[in-house]
């Protein structure tokens, strides 16, 4: 089994400098009392990212683990899961 696809939304997000470990962290601790919370929509709640920040970081972490996150359809809207959906389809021709 391919170890990229076990990297966890969070790590990623930190690896690439899109929050810090701390911001991290934080929400974290917010997901263990609230675990059907994503950790994505608990960064936006926290205000660290924005909902648009955290569609491109999901395209990202994506693309760059060939996985689809089970989850992506939990939080966005069927008309930002298909253009996500899309685009990937498009870099990955």
């Amino acid at each position: 089994m391919d170890k990229k696809h076990d990297k966890r939304v969070g790590s990623f997000l930190v690896e690439n400098g899109i929050v810090t470990e701390k911001q991290l962290q934080e929400a974290l601790e917010l997901q263990h009392d609230n675990p059907e919370r994503l950790i994505g929509e608990i960064l936006v709640t926290l205000g660290v990212l924005t909902k648009e920040e955290l569609i491109m970081a999901l395209e990202m972490y994506m693309m760059t683990t060939d996985a689809v996150s089970d989850h992506v359809d939990e939080w966005l809207d069927q008309d930002e899961i298909d253009l996500l959906m899309d685009k990937i389809k498009q870099e990955n021709k």
